[in-house]
Order: C-alpha cells, then sequence, then structure tokens
C-alpha cells in the first residue's frame, strides 16, 4: 500500500512545473522563519532537496545569514542509519547515497541529536496529526525515535500533500507541525 501510495506522490510532485516548485519553496521559507521555534533555534537540521522536492538550500542561507548552525544527515555505511553532521559551508558536502549531498565526515563535525533546536523533516505526504509518508527507509523516524521535546520538528508541504490520515506503523514518529503555503505561522 505505501509502495503504491509513495509512487503516485512522487509522479504528482514530479508534475508541478518548476515555476511553482519555486513559490513553493519562498512561500515555506517565509513560513519557517517566522515561526518562534526557528527564530529562537540556535541549530537548524534540514536535508538538501533532492529530484522535484522544494528547495531546502533557502532555508540552509536564511539560517546560515541568521548565524545558525546548519545541520544536515548522512547516510552511514552498512547497516545505513542517518548521521547528522554541522556543515558551515556547501562545499563541505559530497554525493551521498542516491547522489544526495551529504557533509563529507572528514571536514564536518558530527553533533548528536539532542543538540538540534529545530529540524524541517522530509516528507511525501503528511496528515494534521503530524505523521509523514516517507521514501520507506525508516531513515528519520529511526533518528527522531525517542527524541523528547528537541528538536521542534516541521514538516512543510503543498497543501495537496497533506491528507487526511497517512497509513501509519508502530514506528512512525509524528512532528510537531506540518506546515503548508496557504498556513500561517
Amino acid at each position: 500500500m505505501k509502495a503504491g501510495l509513495r509512487k503516485e506522490t512522487i509522479a504528482r510532485r514530479d508534475a508541478l512545473p518548476p515555476a511553482e516548485r519555486s513559490r513553493l519553496a519562498q512561500a515555506f521559507v517565509a513560513k519557517i522563519t517566522r515561526l518562534p521555534e526557528y527564530l529562537a533555534a540556535r541549530s537548524v537540521l534540514t536535508t538538501m532537496a533532492i529530484g522535484s522536492e522544494w528547495n531546502t538550500g533557502l532555508l540552509v542561507k536564511d539560517a546560515r545569514a541568521r548565524g545558525k548552525t546548519v545541520v544536515l544527515p548522512r547516510v552511514s555505511a552498512p547497516p545505513r542509519h542517518l548521521e547528522i553532521f554541522a556543515v558551515e559551508s556547501n562545499r563541505d558536502l559530497v554525493p551521498g547515497v542516491w547522489d544526495i549531498p551529504e557533509p563529507d565526515p572528514a571536514r564536518c563535525r558530527e553533533v548528536q541529536l539532542a543538540e538540534v533546536d529545530f529540524a524541517l523533516v522530509p516528507a511525501l505526504l503528511a496528515d494534521a496529526d503530524g505523521f509523514r509518508l516517507g521514501y520507506g527507509a525508516g531513515y528519520f523516524d529511526r533518528l527522531l525515535a525517542g527524541r523528547g521535546a528537541r528538536p521542534y520538528c516541521v514538516i512543510a508541504l503543498p497543501a495537496e500533500f497533506i491528507v487526511e490520515r497517512v497509513p501509519r506503523e508502530p514506528h512512525d514518529v509524528p512532528v510537531d507541525r506540518v506546515l503548508d503555503e496557504r498556513d500561517a505561522p
């Protein structure tokens, strides 16, 4: 069920025109950067966008401009899981699994999730309860399991990708807030 839903959702996202993706990215960053939790954060975890995902590089740029520590994930060697690193510059990124830009562990300082104040969590779909459909590897659910109050976790998706209920499994971890382009912080 989830595999078919992922394929269908990616096809719908891929069909969004580049100009619409650009508009959405700008709207999401404008909303995220007004959130009190973002404004208070000293460190921000995000991912680098791939494929037709909205351009998270705009959020990275804003976080750096505000003097926040930018934290990005890296997929470890098998058994695969996410490790997170403070990244000072895009020059510190190397192609990782699936060619996703990842921190170079030789150049970046590894951090623990408890050190992160704010996290933008990737998702294909989400529901109002904060549950998400990801790409299926479970990396972010495992990273966020047992996180407590930190980091404050947000998903930002076009309204058409926020559904009544995402299929859930016991290991799924909800986020604190789901934003769309129409949402007011």
